[in-house]
Parts: C-alpha cells; sequence; structure tokens
C-alpha cells in the first residue's frame, strides 16, 4: 500500500492487508467521526437520545439510502446483513412446517437463523464451473408447496460470484426474496435494486464502503414494510416503517451516525473509478498468483465479483479445516513473531516502521522463492481485494477446492 494512504488507516504497517471483505477497514478520519458521535453523547446523554440522535439517524439513513440508489422511506438501518435475515423471518412469521430455500454457495449464518426458528433449509446446489442458467434452474427446483421464502447472495462470500438475482427472482416468483447483498455495496457498480424484482435487499456498508462496522441497509418492497419490526422492541416503536428501526435504547448508535463520513471517504478515495481499477489489478494478481500455483481457473459461466477472485489451490493442498488452518498459520505465525521482535526492539518508532515494513517485505530465500510458500497464502478459501474465508468442507461442491 501506498504510504501516503496507508496513513490514512491505522492498519498494521507490518502486515499486507488482503482481507478487506471480511470486516473492511475503517479510515482514521472516519473513526474519529465515531468517536466525536460517541463523545456528544457521554456530554449530554438526555440532550442526545431525546434532541440529536433521532436528526442524526435520519440523516444517516438518507446517506446509506442515496448511496444505493433507493428512496430513503424505503430502507432501514441495521447492524449487518445477519440481522436483516432475522428480521425478515421474524416479519414473515417463518417457523416450523416452512421451507426456506439457500443455496451451496450461500453465507451460513442465513441458514443458522432459519433452523433457529424451527423452519426446514432446502438447498440450490450448483457448481462454481456451473453457468448462470444452471443458477436458475437450482434455485426453481429447490421451491416446493411449503416455501416461504428464497434467499440468494447477490455476491457469493465463499467463492465471489455474481449471481443472476432478477432471474432467479422471476424464476421462483411469487414465493418472495431476499437478497444477502452483504459484499455490494461499494463494490459492485451498476446496482439498480429496485430492478431486481425482489422483496428483500440489504448490504453492509463496512466491508467495502469504509463505514464503522455494524453499518448496514435493509431495503423492503412496500407491500412488505408494515410487517417488518426491528428485533428489540424499544423507543421507536409505534413510529413508521423505516423510522421504527432507529432508536433502539441505549445501544451504541455511533457506527449509523458516521455512516456519511465513511460513504464520503469512500468518495474522497476515488469512488467508482478506484473499484475499477482495483477490479482490473485483482484480475491480474489473480493470474500471477494461479500461474504460480500452476492451477486453472475454477470458473465457468457465472461471473466474479470485482473485488473478490477464486484462485484454485494445487490438488491435496489444505483438504480439510484443520490443513487449511494450520496453513493460514504458518505464514501469520512466522509475521508476528517477527514484528513483535521489532516492536520490542526500543527503536525510535520511525525505524520500527521501517523494519516492519522490510519485514512485510522480505523475499522468501532459497528453493522456497520459487514455490508456492512465496506467495504467502492466506487462508485458502476465495481471495480477493480480499476475501479469504469459509472452511474447505463448507464449499460448493461441483469445482475444485477453492
Amino acid at each position: 500500500m501506498r504510504r501516503d494512504i496507508a496513513e490514512l488507516f491505522e492498519l498494521d504497517p507490518a502486515l499486507t492487508h488482503l482481507n478487506h471483505g471480511a470486516f473492511g477497514a475503517v479510515p482514521r478520519s472516519v473513526r474519529e467521526a465515531q468517536d466525536r458521535a460517541r463523545a456528544s453523547v457521554e456530554g449530554a446523554p438526555m440532550r442526545a437520545f431525546r434532541d440529536e440522535l433521532p436528526s442524526a439517524l435520519a440523516a444517516a439513513r438518507e446517506s446509506a439510502a442515496a448511496f444505493v440508489g433507493v428512496p430513503a422511506a424505503s430502507t432501514a438501518l441495521v447492524r449487518n446483513v445477519t440481522e436483516a435475515v432475522g428480521v425478515v423471518l421474524q416479519g414473515l412469521g417463518i417457523g416450523p412446517g416452512d421451507d426456506v430455500v439457500v443455496s451451496n454457495h450461500g453465507y451460513l449464518t442465513a441458514g443458522w437463523s432459519v433452523e433457529a426458528r424451527g423452519g426446514t433449509l432446502r438447498t440450490a446446489t450448483f457448481g462454481v464451473d456451473s453457468g448462470p442458467r444452471d443458477v436458475v434452474t437450482a434455485f426453481a427446483s429447490a421451491v416446493t408447496p411449503r416455501t416461504r421464502l428464497v434467499v440468494i447472495d447477490q455476491i457469493t462470500s465463499p467463492t465471489a460470484l455474481v449471481l443472476p438475482v432478477a432471474e432467479v427472482a422471476a424464476a421462483v416468483a411469487p414465493v418472495p426474496v431476499l437478497v444477502d447483498a452483504a459484499h455490494v455495496p461499494g463494490a459492485l457498480p451498476g446496482l439498480d435494486v429496485e430492478a431486481l424484482g425482489v422483496a428483500f435487499w440489504s448490504g453492509n456498508l463496512h466491508k467495502w464502503a469504509y463505514t464503522p462496522r455494524a453499518a448496514a441497509t435493509l431495503w423492503v418492497a412496500p407491500e412488505h414494510r408494515e410487517a417488518m419490526r426491528p428485533l428489540v422492541t424499544s423507543w421507536s416503536h409505534g413510529l413508521p416503517f423505516p423510522e421504527r428501526f432507529d432508536l433502539q435504547g441505549t445501544v451504541d448508535h455511533s457506527s449509523w451516525v458516521a455512516v456519511p463520513d465513511g460513504l464520503a471517504a469512500w468518495a474522497g478515495l476515488g469512488g467508482w473509478p478506484q473499484v475499477h481499477r482495483n477490479a482490473d489489478l485483482l484480475l491480474r494478481g489473480a493470474e500471477l498468483v494461479r500461474e504460480a500455483l500452476g492451477t486453472d481457473s475454477p470458473l465457468g459461466g457465472i461471473p466474479s465479483a470485482p473485488c473478490l477472485r477464486l484462485v484454485a489451490l494445487p490438488e491435496g493442498v489444505a483438504t480439510t479445516t484443520e490443513d487449511a488452518e494450520a496453513l493460514w498459520q504458518r505464514p501469520h505465525g512466522r509475521l508476528r513473531r517477527a514484528s513483535g521482535r521489532v516492536r520490542r526492539s526500543g527503536l525510535p518508532p520511525a525505524r520500527r516502521r521501517a523494519l516492519q515494513r522490510r519485514v512485510r517485505l522480505r523475499p522468501a530465500r532459497g528453493r522456497a522463492a520459487r514455490g508456492p510458500r512465496r506467495l504467502n497464502p492466506m487462508r485458502p478459501m476465495s481471495a480477493g481485494c480480499g476475501k479469504i474465508d469459509r472452511p474447505p468442507e463448507r464449499c460448493p461442491r461441483g469445482g475444485p477446492a477453492p
């Protein structure tokens, strides 16, 4: 990372930050804005909760809605997509006797939320080497007369695929569709939520759009808004959607209040032109990794996400969860130990930072320089600008282990 860009964040300079998709990275200015929001509450709690927070949260909601291109009246603030899934399941009254369709590429917490309420999961199964038509067929085939909801990832977390949401929604109609768009805001250009033909759409703002963590949007189609309630009933009870989601007791609202600051930081760092540049860089980087590993692309006709990329490991590498964990720990543990020695060295801060950068960039030596270790692999799953996640045993079948 360029030094002038690195100074905008608070990331450990001894690490090369590859996994932006899991938890994001909060710019220093956005963290400071969140701190100011907390300090405002602490300075005058009564004034903050009674007078200031309602208008600040309304402004944050409007900012988030504009960012994803939907009306503010259609969009509530939630903490993450998993919370949004719970809201939808609660609003639809899903429980024992109800089927919910997910895919074998879906984020696991959606399915767990269904099972926790007594619902039955049905899985639309397709491989990473499938085509868009296969995806539509898989979802349509999984629907039964008892199906109350279909959940589809717009960008799949473990496999970095952009699924044909609108086509699936049309194929399973009139069953309502919930879109898990956790990786979409700030990372997928050309978004038109209202044109997808779905009932619910939720995206995280803290992954790619630089807001504080625990900031996400939930868009709801008009016919379902009255049934949607926050999971915690508090002082916003009785208000219309989406205002009823705003004030939830004494939880920390600062991540929401600082949403406009995060979105402004995203725009200030280049916005969509920078996303396109990052996507081009990632594509070239993925090809270099594949060439070094000697593996082919595992993909078929489903497009890849701009800021995530799937790279197959050599046959037999990290075939179990334990092997994957060991592969993750090996380079990370070495770097952690080396960085710790630098921090304890007693050198001046500027010298320590320089040494930490050398630790991070130090090339491998000997035979290892010609093998996979030279690439400093992280947890061996879907890799992107980058996302590296999900144990191999939980990855979709039908393609090489990612």
